[in-house]
């Protein structure tokens, strides 16, 4: 009997889904600031870290599809 391990596989869709509510913040925070409710300052900073975060995502998909 062969017992199919999928253990790997979830954790590329929890990522995934991350990633999509990151691009998803990511885009409903460019419109808040094209409505001009959030100062420039305060958007360099944040996209700032919404780039670090998606590297730390980009980062641990590549190491799961090293595996």
């Amino acid at each position: 009997m062969i017992i199919k391990n999928d253990f790997f596989n979830q954790d590329r869709d929890y990522l995934m889904k991350e990633k999509e509510g990151l691009l998803k913040s990511v885009k409903k925070f460019d419109q808040r600031f094209q409505n001009n409710e959030v100062d420039r300052e305060k958007f360099l900073k944040q996209n700032e870290i919404f780039a670090k975060r998606h590297a730390e995502i980009n980062k641990k998909l590549e190491k799961l599809d090293r595996k």
